[in-house]
């Protein structure tokens, strides 16, 4: 059962806090929602790395560089952020393919920041088409069946997505080249009230048709959780703390990863909705919290009863 954080005694909210050593975070949603921060989130991160937690953020968006990230992140840390810290999704894949010594053409279906940055770290990328096709079969086959060396066909978000490129993704796929998966939302929050399809629907389109199931860099990819499992030499998954907004994304990422996880409400997903997840196990975290600026309130709270209690415990 999900637990209140706010709601608990202050005993479990001290073996709360003593029981992990990192917070891995989603961003959108969970410390800023567009270009806003959330108030409060500044005092919460520095009051968690006070107390010794290693805090990583991890995105799922391609769509901001990370210039855009460390910008954002720069304000909310005294600008005390590491490219280290910060998880975009390009450099999952791009480890991902360096780890397997990868060499060859590459289908990519992305935002530009995405494949710019596949493109810096030396990987050959075929991209499009974004033009209009003649509604005819042949003309279509000879677009989408050229013939190229693709090796390995990677799926993000792309504003210009069309059927035609699925076709020649497809057709990739049917050669034997790697199937990569980045972000697998199904649906982008962009405010309170809207939201965009996401690529998720595109993967799953593609991997139903080729009938392949992709290897997935994003959130709530196993593989994504071996390569960060590695890449920050996680020996007990239990000391993570993975905090996010999203069920079906960042708490299932926690889940498939073995970390304590904890859902927060400034995403949209209240208290209230937790019900809902009944028969969803995956779904359902270990704590829900109003926002991400209310963990200051239990670090402090914390430290007033170990202070009570002759224990030390930062802010």
């Amino acid at each position: 059962m999900t637990k209140n954080l706010l709601k608990l005694t202050i005993e479990e909210k001290e073996s709360f806090l003593d029981s992990f050593d990192m917070v891995q975070t989603d961003c959108d949603g969970v410390l800023w929602m567009l270009a806003d921060p959330f108030a409060g989130v500044e005092s919460a991160i520095r009051a968690l790395r006070t107390n010794g937690k290693r805090v990583i953020y991890v995105s799922n968006n391609s769509v901001r560089t990370m210039e855009d990230y460390r910008g954002k992140l720069d304000k909310l840390t005294d600008k005390t952020v590491n490219d280290d810290d910060i998880i975009h999704p390009a450099k999952i894949v791009i480890e991902y393919l360096r780890e397997r010594n990868f060499e060859g053409l590459c289908y990519v279906i992305g935002s530009s920041n995405f494949k710019s940055y596949l493109r810096e770290a030396g990987f050959q990328i075929l991209d499009g088409p974004n033009e209009p096709v003649k509604e005819s079969i042949r003309e279509v086959g000879a677009v989408v069946s050229d013939g190229q060396p693709v090796k390995a066909v990677i799926v993000d978000f792309d504003y210009n997505m069309n059927n035609i490129k699925l076709l020649r993704a497809q057709m990739y796929l049917q050669e034997d080249a790697l199937f990569i998966a980045g972000a697998m939302d199904k649906v982008l929050p962009v405010s309170p009230r809207k939201r965009f399809i996401g690529p998720g629907c595109y993967v799953e389109i593609l991997q139903n048709a080729a009938n392949r199931k992709p290897a997935v860099l994003g959130k709530p990819g196993l593989e994504m959780s071996e390569m960060l499992k590695k890449m920050y030499a996680i020996e007990d998954p239990r000391r993570v703390l993975f905090v996010g907004d999203q069920p079906e994304m960042d708490v299932k990422f926690g889940h498939v990863s073995s970390y304590q996880t904890l859902l927060v409400g400034t995403g949209g997903y209240k208290e209230e909705n937790l019900a809902k997840l009944a028969g969803k196990p995956d779904e359902i975290p270990d704590y829900y919290i109003e926002s991400f600026a209310a963990l200051e309130q239990i670090v402090r709270e914390v430290a007033a009863y170990k202070g009570r209690n002759g224990a030390k415990c930062g802010l």
